[in-house]
């Protein structure tokens, strides 16, 4: 297995984890969404569109998949399943990150 290519792969989808992250989260920061008194729910609806949208550009997009040129052989929709849950599991680390960054000033 090729690990540079594993980790430069990842490194990838870090990339798109934090772009997805400000699309989701400008369409959440519209003023009327701020409304909204339970934040659970649009917690749960931020997290589904998260992993909807990381399935799609990861079934779309050859370069997300994480084991893509690393000598690792899976099946194709398994590579996609993981490379989706990675770029979601990114994608809510970078909204943690920034939260805090947030809660500081």
């Amino acid at each position: 297995m090729k690990v540079e290519i594993l980790i430069e792969n990842i490194i990838n989808l870090f990339v798109v984890a934090i772009v997805i992250e400000a699309a989701v989260m400008s369409i959440f920061s519209i003023s009327s969404m701020r409304d909204i008194g339970s934040k659970r729910p649009v917690e749960a609806t931020r997290d589904g569109l998260i992993v909807l949208v990381a399935f799609f550009l990861c079934y779309s997009v050859d370069i997300l998949s994480v084991f893509r040129n690393t000598g690792v052989k899976l099946p194709r929709l398994f590579d996609i399943i993981i490379s989706a849950l990675v770029l979601t599991r990114l994608t809510n680390f970078v909204w943690t990150f920034m939260s805090r960054f947030k809660r500081e000033d």
